[in-house]
């Protein structure tokens, strides 16, 4: 049986891995529910009980005072205290939904609470719905599994069919559950053609309805004990609510003597909490006398605040791991020295006009293409089992791929990534996986990628990357930036770019094409790609980041290319929209670079030709180059 430190090191969830985390240091598996209506009640009680919780459960919606100076106070004594936040939102309703009611509204429950939890009533689509928002900041999901109140309908099928989807949820969003015993150990709610790494998956149970002195309150809510709760039903974690903060409603005693018995009660279920936990681990007090509860210190615990999400500058919360952290937006003050670019909507729609007729490199040989199904070289194999690949195999091994092709493309060209990729494909026994690359000698990964820029370093760190994911992540992707950061040859535009690929719009992948055409255009003016990135997104919208990257990269390939640029085919420039046009001398285009357009003809100097032409010339001529160009060109047009 292992310990709450043991399980904070394995555990695939940011979140969980945080809250195993401080449950161990503080030696608390108490989480209080601050179930009041003022705003002044809340934040009095959440300091009372700080030092004894590792997790504080929060109904901001019944808060009649509310506004955002509640979540920034409660936000710092978060870092004060060392503890989670936990908003029980029950969520319950179709995806779309459900990630707009945890990104905006009054509340922006994303951007300051750890947990959440959701109901399974809508079905799997509530889980891809919320982890779209709240995987890249780290947060994680509790599905509502059962419930303490007397009637409940949560139960038999419905909790299968919670257990289900969190066991096939390959994202690892989903960290646990609300339920009143170890559901997903239970051979009831297990589905036979659950996978053995889906039965081993490390899932926590926070379980309400906890009392000390009441078996009910007459509302339906029935009460166990800590002890049933964490020894007797394996459980991870107590809910607490009026049982602590019970004298604080007595009307009768003075509020400060009220949050003095708020703090004992407190200090009360923590030591049954932990004291259940030691039995249940066959440990007793004075064998675990390390487990005590340490005297509150007089000074604030100081503990990294999350710098991923910025509502104020001062906006205060905790991060998940001591990461490499990268700047997520600009502060107010940046942000008032960005000017939106006049017309940058007429420029944006030439360009993507023009991105649409033409064919460009990354279109077939891009980083993400590389792992597609359709143009995958090592598709169709079978397993060591001699079964097909799985869905979820499938899954994974298109989203290493694509990593892999990001750390290979530094400094080289779509088409020599495209083909180290294609030859680590056909090499390596399984193709491009984890246990494929940790399997394979150097001298074969560098034989295989010998092409691309820096081939050696390279060849260090997708062997140290590949370690790390077997490691650390169970042999899969890390779906956030400052995890994908802190990877080995992995910077924050390969970050954006495979965050991008695994369905999370967070941001842009800048590189130096984007960083060039930006600059050119006149939306920014800069000096790195970074500072692109945070002036790109400070006014374009959202919806664009997920295309922009790849229309500018092709558009960079094509025609406004770094030297030489055709701003004889650009109508940016022909609609004088471009601050950068130059005059094209005619007897250079017809040295210039070739055009592959979508209509099946090709722009050779100022001259169209059909493709058929052109592929014949080159067979002529014997250009492999070019003979593989036109190839992958007439692979896109029959799609």
């Amino acid at each position: 049986m292992a310990t709450y430190e043991a399980r904070s090191k394995t555990n695939l969830n940011l979140a969980a891995k945080e809250l195993l985390r401080t449950i161990a240091e503080k030696k608390s598996n108490l989480c209080v529910s601050v179930d009041v209506t003022l705003k002044d009640d809340l934040l009095a009680v959440v300091d009372a009980v700080g030092p004894f919780v590792a997790l504080i459960k929060t109904h901001v919606d019944i808060i009649t005072d509310f506004d955002w100076d509640v979540i920034k106070q409660l936000s710092e004594l978060a870092v004060k205290h060392n503890f989670l936040i936990f908003e029980d939102r029950k969520f319950a309703d179709i995806g779309n939904t459900v990630s707009l009611q945890y990104a905006a509204g009054m509340h922006r429950i994303v951007q300051w609470s750890h947990l959440t939890n959701a109901h399974l009533i809508p079905g799997p689509g509530v889980i891809s719905g919320l982890g779209s928002v709240g995987l890249p900041l780290q947060r994680g999901l509790l599905l509502i599994a059962e419930m303490s109140t007397q009637g409940s309908l949560t139960k038999d099928a419905y909790t299968t069919a919670n257990v289900q989807a969190a066991m096939e949820d390959t994202s690892n969003f989903v960290m646990g559950f609300i339920a009143m015993h170890r559901v997903h150990k239970d051979p009831a709610h297990i589905s036979p053609k659950a996978t053995e790494a889906q039965r081993n998956k490390d899932f926590l149970i926070l379980t309400p309805g906890v009392g000390l002195d009441a078996t009910g309150d007459g509302k339906g809510q029935q009460y166990r004990t800590p002890d049933q709760v964490i020894r007797e039903n394996d459980c991870d974690m107590i809910i607490v609510g009026r049982g602590v903060y019970g004298p604080l409603l007595d009307q009768s005693s003075a509020r400060d003597d009220a949050l003095k018995q708020v703090r004992d009660q407190a200090e009360r279920y923590r030591s049954a909490g932990w004291d259940a936990y030691l039995a249940k681990m066959g440990t007793t007090r004075r064998r675990a006398a390390r487990h005590a509860l340490p005297t509150p210190p007089q000074t604030p615990i100081k503990r990294a605040k999350h710098t991923l999400v910025k509502h104020e500058p001062d906006s205060p919360s905790r991060g998940a791991m001591p990461l490499k952290k990268i700047k997520m937006e600009l502060t107010e003050e940046e942000q008032g020295k960005i000017r939106v670019p006049k017309h940058w909507e007429e420029v944006h729609a030439c360009l993507a006009k023009m991105r649409e007729e033409t064919v460009a490199p990354v279109d077939t040989m891009g980083c993400v293409e590389n792992g597609l199904e359709t143009n995958r070289a090592d598709r169709g194999r079978l397993g060591p089992d001699g079964a097909e690949e799985s869905k979820e195999d499938a899954l994974q091994r298109y989203e290493y791929t694509t990593l892999v092709s990001l750390m290979l493309s530094s400094q080289t060209k779509d088409t020599v990534t495209a083909l180290a990729v294609y030859n680590l494909q056909r090499t390596l026994p399984n193709g491009v996986t984890v246990d494929s690359v940790r399997g394979a000698s150097d001298d074969v990964l560098r034989e295989c990628i010998c092409k691309v820029g820096f081939f050696r370093r390279k060849t260090e760190y997708i062997r140290k990357t590949a370690d790390i994911l077997a490691e650390k992540h169970g042999g899969q992707v890390p779906k956030t930036i400052d995890e994908l950061c802190a990877l080995p040859g992995v910077g924050p535009k390969m970050a954006f770019l495979q965050m991008q690929a695994m369905g999370f719009n967070v941001g842009i992948g800048v590189d130096t094409h984007v960083h060039r055409i930006a600059n050119r255009l006149g939306w920014c003016k800069t000096k790195t790609p970074e500072q692109t990135r945070l002036a790109l997104q400070s006014w374009l919208p959202k919806h664009l980041f997920r295309q922009i990257n790849k229309q500018m990269v092709g558009f960079g390939q094509v025609i406004c290319v770094p030297i030489g640029p055709r701003c004889d085919v650009c109508t940016i420039g022909q609609r004088r929209l471009c601050p950068s046009r130059q005059r094209v001398e005619q007897n250079s285009i017809a040295k210039r670079a070739p055009i592959y357009y979508r209509d099946g003809t090709v722009l050779v100097g100022n001259k169209r030709v059909t493709l058929h032409a052109f592929k014949q010339e080159a067979l002529d001529t014997s250009d492999q180059e070019m003979i593989d160009t036109v190839v992958k060109t007439e692979q896109v047009l029959e799609w």
